[in-house]
């Protein structure tokens, strides 16, 4: 291990602790068996370094540089090395649990690590990496899970759900939605009720063959004898059945009655008429009553606006917070659309309801599409004008860690900015005066027409910046740590103006032209 380069790497540890952007430049060190748990090793550049058996648990190691560098045996777990550059690196018997590998560049020898259990891997780092169908079946095999399997081609995407590398929400929308259910357009029983089964049996059976009439309408008109030779059996049993005697001319005798073809033809007159009101049935009863899908766009309604109170009610967005606008903006968009009218109704109410969740889902993903940082940054600009000082302060700090570097003409005066990171920020026509900007790092911003009358500047580096020409330079306060712009200098406690070409020359030809001391 060496010393020196743990020393400088603790020391850029320490500064970033202390909120200062400090890179981290050590390609080749010898970091081996390094105590590094849950350190802030974000873009550092570790290239070719050597870090044997190093403990890295849970350290942020984003972006980080570590191509070519020797990992043999190191404890990796937790860690964070979302697009980190791993190719080359040697990563023998290297610990890997629960590692996020998403977009990284993956080495060859990757597989070979001694425990790949829980670590995310997406098809950007295997695109970056080049690896092929049998290297990430094999990462699949060491325990790799995989979160957006759709990126992959099908036959790939179903190996790697039947090895279980399949994260629990990829697998969520595998899953096949449950089948319809079926409507029974008439009961079995109908077939079989429309027709007692007693008057099949008296209208054909044998008895009525046999006995023709009914015993009284025989007694009465004519002898057995001559009914039975006078008429046909089939013209006795539809004459004289005891059923035609009951009913006299009912439905059944009237369908008797007609021949055979036009039966055939009424019934099939009669099935478009059964068809069509079927349609209209299926199209007047939705898979999704009305009622319901205003309450779900009530509820989604509602949602959204608890959200955009909470963000707006406080004055520095926890990130927690913040998540929660994000995903549950979506959800509440996605609701919202079922205020809309029905989509498809003239296609049957599954399609109709299909179509609506197709909406919902695409709104739901233009929704979340938004990143959350801007609805911070509105509140954090209402929070510069209206908060208390150590709200505004907070504020100041999250919008330059964001990437939100101009405060133009707003009122710091006042404000505790110690050892912020304040890089290239313009403070055209601001006030800071009285502010604590002690430590702080102002390096090439920007102060035209500020004013820094009182401003705490020991410790700050303003190098490159153009604050010699704010207002009340000559009240702020410095000391022999504070790197003023130009040849500023710092006299008994305040910044000196750097003297004009033309004013030095003045000088210098004065202090020439001058007597010695005592000449007369």
């Amino acid at each position: 291990m060496d010393p020196a380069a743990l020393h400088r790497l603790f020391g850029a540890l320490s500064s970033r602790r202390g909120g200062e952007s400090t890179a981290i430049e050590l390609p080749g060190a010898d970091l081996a068996a390094a105590h590094l748990l849950c350190a802030d090793l974000q873009g550092a550049n570790l290239a070719g370094a050597r870090l044997d058996g190093a403990k890295l648990g849970g350290a942020n190691l984003a972006g980080a540089r570590l191509d070519a560098a020797s990992l043999v045996n190191a404890d990796l777990t937790g860690a964070d090395l979302r697009w980190a550059d791993l190719s080359g690196a040697l990563l023998g018997g290297a610990l890997l649990t629960a590692a996020d590998l998403r977009g990284a560049r993956l080495p060859r020898s990757f597989s070979s690590a001694s425990s790949l259990s829980g670590a995310r891997v997406d098809a950007s780092a295997c695109a970056r990496s080049g690896l092929d169908e049998e290297a990430i079946l094999a990462l699949a095999g060491a325990g790799a899970s995989f979160d957006d399997i759709a990126s992959f081609s099908s036959p790939l995407r179903d190996a790697l759900a039947s090895a279980g590398a399949v994260a629990e929400s990829a697998e969520r929308s595998r899953r096949p939605a449950p089948p319809e259910p079926q409507r029974v357009s008439a009961p079995p029983d109908s077939q079989r009720v429309s027709a007692p089964p007693d008057s099949r049996r008296l209208g054909a059976g044998p008895d009525s063959r046999r006995l023709g009439a009914a015993p009284d309408s025989q007694r009465v008109s004519a002898p057995p004898d001559s009914q039975r030779v006078s008429a046909p059996p089939d013209s006795r049993r539809l004459g004289a059945g005891p059923d035609s005697q009951r009913l006299g001319a009912g439905p059944d005798s009237r369908r008797m009655a007609a021949p055979p073809e036009a039966r055939r033809h009424g019934a099939a007159a009669g099935a478009p008429r059964r068809a069509a009101g079927a349609s209209r049935q299926l199209a007047e009863e939705p898979l999704l009553a009305r009622q319901v899908e205003l309450r779900l766009a009530i509820a989604g309604g509602a949602l959204l606006l608890v959200l955009a109170t909470a963000v707006a009610l406080a004055k520095i967005p926890p990130p927690g917070l913040l998540w929660a606008a994000h995903a549950g903006g979506a959800l509440g968009a996605a609701l919202l659309t079922f205020a809309l009218p029905p989509l498809g109704t003239e296609r049957g109410a599954a399609r109709a309801l299909a179509a609506r969740l197709v909406l919902a889902a695409l709104v739901a993903t233009l929704v979340h599409g938004v990143d959350p940082s801007r609805l911070a940054v509105f509140r954090l600009r209402a929070t510069l004008a209206s908060g208390d000082a150590a709200s505004r302060a907070a504020a100041v700090r999250l919008l330059a860690r964001s990437g939100h570097r101009h405060f133009d003409g707003v009122d710091l005066s006042g404000l505790e900015l110690a050892r912020a990171d304040l890089t290239q920020t313009s403070f055209r026509n601001a006030r800071l005066a009285g502010a604590d900007l002690s430590g702080a790092a102002l390096m090439e911003s920007t102060f035209e027409g500020a004013d820094l009358s009182g401003a705490n500047l020991r410790g700050a580096d303003l190098s490159g910046a153009d604050a010699d020409q704010a207002r009340g330079w000559e009240l702020a306060e410095c000391d022999q740590a504070t790197e003023l712009p130009g040849d500023g200098e710092c006299v008994l406690g305040h910044p000196v103006r750097a003297l004009q070409p033309a004013q030095d020359a003045t000088a210098r030809s004065a202090q020439e032209g001058a007597p010695p001391a005592g000449a007369l």
